[in-house]
């Protein structure tokens, strides 16, 4: 009975958190126009207040069953941490763009690992290297995600600036460099996160090369050179956004396919 009442607490703190989500983007939306460089307080106090139950949703799930990385709750998890994130950078950053295409995905992950059945056995008694290795590897893939997205908009933005046109979207945004300089900034950070990760799993993770490991480590070493490449790059020589962003995203495709795909293969197609 309480593990019933439970439950029915969490699906309505993930409802009024994606209700939340997608109030904040459409307000943004149509707030937009107005280029402001911070978020209003009409913006900015619902935003907060679905992190917040976001965030209650996963650690209360967590702390009732244990540590969970079941494939509907990874992908919760990171795009609630690309929310956390986002808010953070704004602070410095102009990131309000990249709110209106995370906070519906954010919306949907919440309700679908909140309502669906869970994929993966929770996990007790993690060890803390272990652990750190998972949370690492989760943060830099949000960092390389807001990085792809923010590089799809620059690119967007440098295509309108080559056909000269000035109204619509182009009108709306940062200048050109300042969107390019986040996109480095991003990567350069989900690049360094990353590594850790990968140093943290040859150190603490018992075999690495395991059968249902080989290909996401190998998949997650190309993708960390290919950042490092445009982080490198950049900083030596500059590089055009054209082939920054072709990189950026054929690194986070490859992130992509090697940690979601595997999961995607192992828990809800093999099951």
């Amino acid at each position: 009975m309480a593990g019933f009442a439970t439950n029915q607490v969490l699906a309505v703190a993930a409802t009024l958190a994606a209700a939340l989500y997608l109030f904040t983007a459409a307000q943004q939306l149509l707030r937009l126009e107005r280029r402001e460089q911070k978020l209003p307080n009409a913006i900015l106090f619902p935003a907060i207040a679905a992190l917040l139950l976001h965030g209650f949703v996963i650690y209360d799930s967590s702390a009732s069953v244990g540590a969970n990385f079941g494939f509907y709750r990874v992908a919760s998890l990171t795009f609630w941490l690309m929310g956390v994130l986002s808010l953070l950078i704004l602070a410095f950053r102009p990131l309000q763009t990249l709110l209106m295409g995370i906070f519906p995905l954010a919306a949907i992950a919440i309700l679908v690992a909140t309502l669906t059945p869970e994929t993966a056995r929770p996990m007790t008694d993690t060890p803390r290297g272990l652990l750190l290795h998972i949370s690492t590897s989760i943060i830099g893939y949000a960092l390389l995600g807001l990085a792809t997205l923010q590089g799809l908009l620059v690119l967007q933005q440098s295509r309108l600036l080559r056909q000269h046109k000035t109204r619509g979207l182009i009108r709306l945004l940062p200048p050109l460099d300042s969107t390019e300089q986040v996109m480095h900034e991003l990567i350069a950070m989900g690049t360094l996160v990353m590594a850790i990760s990968i140093v943290a799993g040859f150190y603490y993770v018992d075999d690495l090369f395991a059968q249902h490991l080989i290909h996401k480590t190998v998949l997650t070493i190309i993708a960390w050179l290919l950042f490092a490449v445009v982080s490198i790059r950049h900083i030596r020589y500059g590089w055009r956004v054209n082939t920054a962003v072709m990189l950026c995203c054929s690194g986070f495709a490859l992130l992509t396919l090697g940690f979601y795909g595997s999961k995607l293969v192992l828990e809800l197609v093999l099951t």
